[in-house]
C-alpha cells in the first residue's frame, strides 16, 4: 500500500508538472501570437502650387524697328482667381545670349531693372497671402556699333520662367 501511495504521488506530481509546462508554452505561444491593427484614416489634400506666366505680344527687331519692349507678368493665381496654396521661389531665364550678337537687353521688374547673372536673375518670392502679380520688361536694343549685320542676329529669343516651392525653414 505504501508502494501504491509513492506511485499514485508520483503520477499526480508528474501530472502536475505535465499541467504547468504546457500552461507556460501555450501561455508563451498565445501571446506570441497576439498582434494588433490599427487603421488610420486621413482626409487630406495635396498642397495646390500656382505660378503662371502671361504672355506679352510678340515682338520683332529688324532694319527697321531696331528696337523693342517685350512685356511679360508672372503671377501666383490663374484665371478662376484661385491663389496659390504655398509659397513659390522664381527666377528668370534668357536662353539666349544676346550681348555677343549685337543686341543689348535690359530687365526690369516693376519698372526697376534687375541684374542678370549667366542669363539668370535672383530667385523671387510670390507668397500665398494674396493676388500677386510681378510685371517685367524686357528692352532690346540692335547695337549698330559691334559690327554685326541684324540678320545675323537670333530669330527667337526664349524666355524661361524656373519655379519651386519655397522650402519651409524649422
Amino acid at each position: 500500500m505504501k508502494e501504491k501511495f509513492k506511485n499514485r504521488k508520483k503520477e499526480i506530481t508528474i501530472i502536475f508538472i505535465i499541467v504547468i509546462i504546457l500552461i507556460f508554452f501555450f501561455s508563451g505561444f498565445s501571446m506570441g501570437k497576439g498582434y494588433s491593427k490599427n487603421d488610420i484614416n486621413g482626409n487630406t489634400e495635396i498642397a495646390k502650387p500656382i505660378i503662371q506666366v502671361e504672355n506679352g505680344n510678340s515682338l520683332e527687331i529688324n532694319n527697321q524697328n531696331k528696337e523693342g519692349i517685350y512685356e511679360f507678368k508672372v503671377k501666383n493665381y490663374n484665371d478662376n482667381g484661385e491663389i496659390t496654396q504655398v509659397d513659390m521661389e522664381y527666377y528668370v531665364e534668357i536662353l539666349d545670349d544676346l550681348s555677343n550678337k549685337g543686341i543689348d537687353i535690359k530687365l526690369l521688374k516693376d519698372d526697376e531693372e534687375i541684374e542678370i547673372n549667366e542669363n539668370k536673375t535672383e530667385k523671387y518670392l510670390l507668397t500665398k497671402e494674396g493676388m500677386q502679380e510681378d510685371n517685367y520688361k524686357l528692352e532690346l536694343k540692335y547695337d549698330e556699333n559691334k559690327n554685326i549685320s541684324i540678320e545675323d542676329v537670333v530669330e527667337q529669343l526664349q524666355i524661361k520662367v524656373h519655379s519651386e516651392q519655397k522650402q519651409e525653414v524649422q
